[in-house]
This record gives structure tokens, sequence and C-alpha cells, in this order.
């Protein structure tokens, strides 16, 4: 009896060490942890803040011009009218201002300065030949536009003036000669374009602009009468230097 109590003993008591053991081994576990949650600082979580299109701005364009010449030649009681394309390159300068609101809407102000080679040369009204160029050209205008962060789609509406030569002859005939040279024309101008922002400063942009120069009636010595409407389209890309 007393060999079975000293057993039973015994086994308690290595139970008992064991169950110290474990116990000890996950409290070590447990605190190692707890340390190892406190040596690590807190990360900040937070949306990155939208592109803001705010400030002053300048940049070049390059694209294709296409003019459109219409003519109503009227001579000895009789009637013509002939539409011509004008076709070349434009290039020039551009730059101003936009402000953007919180609620993503962009309002602004631009100016831009550029030369055309748009030019057309053409037999019209049997053995008349007509000639027009489009010129240095140049624009003011307002811009109201909505940003989807980086990127910007805009429309534009102001003021555009360029130098523009009309001219008819008819045949060798001084007195049938209708001309109109370097002359400069205001109009209304109007386009739509995108823009996006592929850095801080730098932007990229592609962009329609139509501007319509009105219509010029002229007369010749022979008491005909020509009445001339030119419109140009300008199809170009840019890019520019936020400020």
């Amino acid at each position: 009896f007393a060999s079975r109590c000293t057993d039973e003993d015994e086994l308690m008591r290595a139970v008992y060490n064991l169950a110290v053991a474990a116990w000890g081994v996950l409290l070590a576990g447990t605190v190692a942890q707890a340390g190892d949650f406190r040596g690590q600082r807190p990360v900040a979580v937070y949306d990155a803040p939208y592109y803001n299109w705010t400030g002053f701005y300048a940049g070049a364009f390059a694209g294709g011009a296409h003019g459109l010449w219409t003519i109503d030649f009227y001579r000895n009681n009789n009637h013509g009218h002939a539409e011509e394309g004008a076709d070349g390159v434009a290039f020039g300068l551009y730059g101003g201002y936009n402000y953007q609101f919180a609620n993503r809407f962009v309002v602004g102000a631009e100016v831009d300065l550029g030369k055309s080679t748009a030019s057309q040369s053409n037999d019209i009204f049997d053995n008349d030949s007509s000639y027009a160029k489009y010129g240095m050209f140049g624009s003011v205008r307002a811009r109201v536009g909505y940003a989807f962060d980086r990127l910007l789609v805009f429309g534009t509406l102001g003021v555009g003036i360029a130098n523009l030569t009309n001219n008819i002859q008819k045949g060798r005939n001084a007195g049938e000669q209708v001309v109109w040279e370097d002359q400069v024309k205001a109009g209304l101008t109007t386009g739509v374009g995108v823009e996006y922002a592929f850095t801080n400063n730098w932007v990229g942009r592609g962009e329609y602009v139509y501007t319509d120069y009105g219509n010029v009636t002229l007369f010749n010595r022979d008491g005909n009468r020509a009445d001339f409407k030119n419109e140009l389209h300008l199809l170009r890309v840019g890019a520019s230097y936020r400020f």
C-alpha cells in the first residue's frame, strides 16, 4: 500500500510539473508576441488626393488645318457658286490659366497664336481661277471642363482672328479680278478637347477647334459682286508645362 501511494504521488508531481512547464511556455510566447506588436509602428491608410488643375500653363501645338472657302460670284446677271477646300498644317503656341472647384469642375481662359499653311487654287466658273490662303491666326477663349483626376474633358468658346487672302481672276482681264489679300478677319471660335497630366507639370492635349470668320462682300471694276465666306477647322495635339 505504501508503495502504491508513493507511485501515485510521483505521478501527480510529474503531471503537475508538466502542466507548469507548458503554462510557462505559453505565457512566454504571449509576452513575446505582445512585445512584437508594441515594437511595430501603426501604418496610416488614406486615399490619395486628386490631381488639381489650378494654375498657369504654357505649351505648343501642331496638327492639321482644313479651310472651307465659299464664293458666290454675280456677273452680268449670272450667279456662280463654288465651295473649295484649303488643306495644310498648323502649328503655334498657347497658354492660359485654370481654376478647379471642389466639385472637380474646371474653368479657365486661354490664348493661342499660330500659323497655317492651308491654301487652295482652283479653276471655277468656267475660265475663272480662285486662290485662298489662311495664314497667321489666333484666339482668346474661355474654357469649361470636368476633371476625372488626371484626365480633363473640356469645351471652349471665344473669338478668333486670322490673316486671310481671297482672290478671283477672270482670265487676263484685270476688270474681272476680285482681290482681297492679307486682310485680318475676326469670328466665333468653338471647340472640344481632352487633356491628360502625365506628371504634375507636363500635360498632353488633343483638341478640335472650329472658327467661322464670317462673310465678306467685294465688287470689282466692272461692278461684279463676290461674296466670300471663310471657315477654318483645326485638329491638333499639344503639350504644356504647368507652373
